[in-house]
């Protein structure tokens, strides 16, 4: 699989969701995460956004600061699931996708 980018071992990185609800409302939004590395699960989280009404303005959440791991032993290829969930478990979005940790940018 050909990453979708590189992340610096270290680095401090903060996710911004941007989105807009149109119709009805969502209650319950919540952000899940897990990471695999070669076939074995190393990280996941699961974070309640909020309940959100339609507005014609996008919505941003802001997540907290993170760190990427470091050493010789957490470089490599990464592969992710992410999805948002309401308290209906309807799903507005499921992503899949990979990453590389090293310890220089290219």
């Amino acid at each position: 699989m050909v990453p979708w980018f590189t992340l610096k071992e270290g680095s401090k990185y903060t996710l911004v969701f941007t989105f807009r609800v149109t119709n009805n409302i969502v209650s319950g939004l919540r952000y899940s995460n897990t990471v695999w590395k070669t076939g074995i699960k190393v990280y996941s989280r699961k974070q309640m956004l909020g309940t959100f009404s339609p507005q014609a303005e996008p919505y941003n959440h802001v997540m907290f600061e993170e760190s990427t791991p470091s050493g010789m032993l957490v470089r490599g290829s990464y592969s992710v699931k992410s999805k948002f969930v309401d308290d209906d478990n309807k799903c507005y979005l499921e992503n899949n996708y990979t990453f590389d940790i090293r310890k220089n940018w290219l």
